[in-house]
């Protein structure tokens, strides 16, 4: 991997940290790369919060069979950028938006932030030993979640019989002192190794300075973190793991969701544009960790988020919310008769103002309790009975006139198809379908009009799914190994 020049990126992180020191250093006493003498542990700590990444990975909704292109409602330069990815280009032109190589790029550089605590924290001052573990282990966590999300972007999915041998990621653990280094890559099963142990760490840690962690909902904590793990054991497959992580969040939290007969009132009274700021708004709703993007390119995360980008809810998705499933109510129809479609409505970028602050969920209740209604039917000894006292505070919450679902009628094949159904809807537009797609193996056809035949086919488990390494890697980093075609 090729690694930024640390003089760019330290500069953008504190630079009222300068203010802190007093004195000045002859020209050679200084750091070679004029990066700050961070001294302090609260120093340390401020660089978490520019260490958070932007949801880059949220234009992978465009992969999936959650939306389909409508040329009538696109912009032309949107489609040059969007169109080679939606059908599964490993080349497409650069933007500001989004794309896999600014997801590749934004990921790294949070690592690169996360190492720079990681590494200093344990020698700074003026700062207890409790405060150091809690910081340290906000980074340790912060890292494993980059890491994890860069493999799930760029390898195949986990698969225990070949995860030895798949290509994983570029592991760094270090800060890099060099303006230039390349990386070769790990295995997807090292990857997970270093996630796992990022992760371990980062709890513990977390746990030893409990009196500091935070409770500000765009910081990780003991929660969040367990939250994180959930998904990561789901998604490798250890059912039991994902069981505990996901106990450990709802002993502390309880089984809730969002009160969206509630949050829908907002749309009667105030209107859509105002129902998209609320939504995603930590004052009003229960989030376990959220992102926050304020549009500084002027841009947006997500090519699904508003009319000019031409990606809308695919048709058949729509025949699965009838008027009785609240989510239906956050569609959001956009053309005319003619070219009807709908977006969903759940970001400040829909479908108002592309230029406005994205607000975003990393991990929400309600993914917990999908994760682990999943894992128990999956699970050895797992239980109907068992998963439905997750399943069933999601759907009370999402229909109307609700009955409860019956257990004696379904077996645990029948209810874990209910459980991933729920899942798919919850979450349309929020950035998880596709490594759903991947995971379970589903076929998606992309079609670029109504009624034609499928432009694109994504067979399961196909080699396309591990996105290639981007062009810029590829030129900046030789040595790198390519995905295979």
């Amino acid at each position: 991997m090729k690694l930024f020049n640390s003089k760019n990126i330290i500069a953008s992180l504190l630079t009222v940290l300068a203010l802190c020191f007093t004195g000045c250093k002859k020209f050679t006493e200084k750091p070679y790369d004029n990066r700050i003498d961070l001294q302090f542990t609260e120093h340390y700590q401020q660089i978490l919060v520019d260490a958070y990444p932007e949801r880059q990975e949220m234009f992978t909704d465009i992969l999936t069979d959650d939306f389909e292109y409508h040329a009538n409602l696109a912009q032309a330069s949107m489609t040059s950028y969007f169109l080679p990815i939606y059908l599964y280009k490993d080349e497409y032109p650069d933007n500001t938006y989004t794309n896999p190589d600014l997801a590749y790029r934004e990921f790294f550089a949070k690592i690169y932030r996360s190492n720079i605590v990681i590494n200093g924290v344990d020698g700074s001052t003026r700062g207890s030993a409790e405060f150091k573990a809690a910081v340290k282990g906000e980074a340790l966590v912060l890292r494993a979640y980059c890491q994890f999300m860069l493999v799930n972007l760029f390898s195949k999915h986990y698969n225990e019989a070949t995860a030895g041998t798949d290509l994983g990621i570029p592991i760094v653990t270090t800060v890099n002192e060099e303006n230039v280094k390349s990386y070769t890559r790990a295995t997807v099963k090292e990857t997970y190794a270093q996630i796992e142990k990022d992760a371990a760490e980062g709890i513990a840690l977390l746990q030893q300075g409990a009196v500091f962690a935070t409770k500000n909902p765009y910081h990780f904590n003991m929660v969040s973190a367990n939250a994180f793990m959930s998904r990561v054991m789901l998604y490798k497959g250890n059912w039991a793991e994902a069981i505990r992580y996901a106990d450990a969040v709802i002993l502390e939290k309880g089984r809730f969701v969002r009160d969206l007969a509630t949050d829908l009132t907002v749309i009667t009274a105030n209107g859509i544009q105002i129902f998209t700021v609320k939504y995603m708004d930590p004052t009003t709703h229960p989030n376990i960790l959220m992102n926050y993007y304020s549009s500084r390119n002027l841009g947006f995360l997500a090519p699904t988020g508003f009319t000019r980008s031409g990606f809308y809810v695919a048709d058949f998705l729509t025949t699965l919310l009838p008027v009785t499933d609240l989510r239906n109510k956050l569609t959001y129809p956009v053309g005319t008769v003619i070219d009807r479609r709908v977006m969903v409505a759940k970001y400040e970028t829909q479908p108002n103002n592309p230029n406005s602050a994205f607000r975003a969920s990393y991990f929400s209740m309600e993914e917990v309790l999908l994760n682990r209604a999943e894992a128990v039917l999956r699970s050895t000894g797992g239980t109907v009975t068992e998963a439905l006292k997750d399943l069933e505070v999601l759907r009370k919450a999402r229909y109307t006139n609700y009955v409860a679902l019956n257990p004696a009628l379904f077996t645990n094949e029948a209810l874990l198809t209910t459980v991933l159904l729920e899942r798919r809807k919850e979450f349309i537009g929020e950035g998880l379908r596709w490594f759903d797609v991947k995971r379970l193996g589903i076929k998606v056809e992309h079609l670029i009009g109504r009624g034609e035949a499928p432009t694109a086919t994504l067979m399961p488990n196909d080699l396309r799914t591990a996105l290639q390494i981007p062009l810029k890697e590829q030129q900046g980093n030789p040595a790198i190994q390519l995905n295979p075609r």
